[in-house]
């Protein structure tokens, strides 16, 4: 059922006939409607997170552990479909498989460890991650179509997050 909401007049108005002429109302569900579109409340959106933590400086030899959370917070069934992680001791030269996880839920940390390389080299680790099972379809963490024979095979595009850390002497 709809009541209307009568809206205050700054005076009562009179016909030619005298009669007082009624004031005009709106039904709430109109003004709910004006309140919503005036004040730009609109459906919360899904945010997909994927973080990567590594340190900056590394000595030779020594243990690097970079860690990678990914998540999502969608309520349509969306689910971290592939969550993988690589690293490279020498420059991106090379890359070796750390993870290659798949269907891991809406909520995963890994942590990648390995050496550092030689002095003067860089330690890289990259980590791309899919989203499936939402009404978007397959998405990166930006919520934007995988390109699956493109960006996604050549770990290219925003949906690639990496670090780099910097083998030195101390």
């Amino acid at each position: 059922m709809i009541y209307p909401v009568v809206l205050p007049s700054p005076d009562r108005k009179v016909g030619a006939s005298g009669a007082h002429v009624p004031r005009r109302s709106w039904p709430r569900s109109w003004l709910l409607l004006a309140l919503v579109a005036v004040t730009g409340v609109t459906a919360s959106a899904t945010t997909r997170v994927v973080r990567l933590n590594a340190p900056a400086l590394a000595a030779p030899g020594s243990t690097i552990n970079a860690t990678v959370f990914a998540s999502t917070d969608a309520t349509d069934g969306e689910y971290i479909l592939f969550f993988h992680v690589e690293c490279s001791i020498d420059n991106g030269k090379t890359w070796t498989g750390v993870y290659y996880d798949m269907n891991v839920g809406q909520t995963a940390t890994r942590i990648a460890t390995f050496k550092a390389g030689a002095v003067g080299t860089k330690a890289l680790v990259r980590v791309r991650v899919a989203y499936r099972g939402g009404k978007n379809g397959d998405v990166d963490c930006n919520g934007a179509p995988i390109n699956w024979d493109g960006t996604w095979e050549h770990w290219e595009g925003p949906g690639v997050k990496s670090s780099r850390t910097m083998v030195m002497d101390h």
